[in-house]
């Protein structure tokens, strides 16, 4: 048996207590069990609402070392191949189209959290040569240098060294609630940006019907690399809070957050093993198109699973 004292030596070195990431408060209120079901741990974690300004939150969280093993080279948005890679590829052209009017050339465009450089080289086919990527992991930026001979830098904001003022456009596409201060990396990206330059960003909405049914099954808490789970309103709080004024709000109407929580739920009922995971995986597209009906009707009440905010940066620092 473990005495009390390694244990809180263990929990001392892996996880960290965090105040509220939005306005620093430290007045957190549980709210939920959440649990890791996409990996094999099956650990779970505390989600917390400030109790100031109402952020949902995980308390206490894993510490930067231990969440760095939660992305390894296996982790989905570094290896999205056969029909659901033609899928997501065929999402992001139809975004790219609706925000053309934000990445047409002469926008010097910024991806933070690029990933394996899938949205940049569709901009760049579409006609626009000036983008740039940052991705903090090694394996999926060197995909995107090495195979689409993308300028990626590996890193993070906190690390990068471009100029203030450089871009025109920054995209965040479901990064934010992945990082640990997404205040502070709005603070980045506002000095990155020119003055009235936009960002344009994709995150899990927790005011969704889908959160709201599918409930621990829900992928957009996706624990521990979801950090952060935002609302309609207090993604709009922390906007404005660091210079940004959301100008457009876009409600996401196919059905992959429905798809997800059904596999989910299926993989832990049945105690999935190896091959059934694989079923589950061959039967997502077909799920997802199922589930798009009731996700467009989300979409049309403003209650979907995944929203894209365009916001400008205001000001002239």
């Amino acid at each position: 048996m473990t005495n009390s004292r390694s244990s809180d030596t263990f929990q001392s070195t892996t996880l960290e207590w965090p105040c509220c990431p939005s306005c620093q408060a430290n007045d957190p209120r549980p709210l939920h069990t959440v649990w890791d079901f996409t990996t094999d741990t099956r650990a779970s974690f505390v989600l917390v609402q400030c109790g100031q300004c109402g952020l949902w939150y995980l308390r206490p969280r894993p510490t930067p070392a231990v969440l760095a093993r939660y992305y390894s080279a296996a982790y989905r948005p570094f290896r999205r191949s056969g029909i659901m890679g033609q899928a997501y590829r065929a999402a992001l052209l139809r975004e790219v189209h609706a925000l053309w009017p934000y990445l047409a050339p002469p926008r010097r465009v910024l991806d933070v959290g690029c990933g394996d450089g899938t949205l940049l080289q569709i901009i760049r086919e579409a006609g626009n040569p000036q983008v740039a990527g940052l991705e903090p992991s090694e394996h999926a930026a060197t995909h995107a240098r090495e195979h689409l001979q993308l300028d990626v830098t590996i890193g993070t904001l906190e690390t990068a060294h471009w100029p203030a003022n450089t871009f025109d456009t920054v995209l965040l596409r479901h990064v934010l609630e992945h990082l640990p201060e997404p205040a502070h990396a709005l603070k980045h990206i506002g000095r990155l940006l020119r003055p009235g330059g936009h960002l344009i960003l994709w995150v899990p909405n927790c005011d969704s019907w889908a959160a709201q049914w599918l409930k621990r099954y829900w992928i957009g808490y996706d624990p521990p690399r979801h950090l952060v789970t935002f609302s309609t309103q207090t993604l709009r709080q922390l906007l404005i809070q660091q210079g940004f004024q959301p100008r457009a709000i876009t409600y996401e109407w196919y059905g992959i957050e429905w798809a997800w929580g059904i596999r989910l739920w299926l993989h832990q009922r049945l105690r999935a093993g190896r091959q059934l995971t694989q079923i589950l995986g061959w039967l997502h597209p077909g799920i997802t198109l199922a589930s798009t009906p009731l996700s467009a009707l989300a979409a049309a009440r403003g209650r979907s699973g995944r929203i894209r905010v365009v916001a400008q940066r205001l000001g002239t620092r």
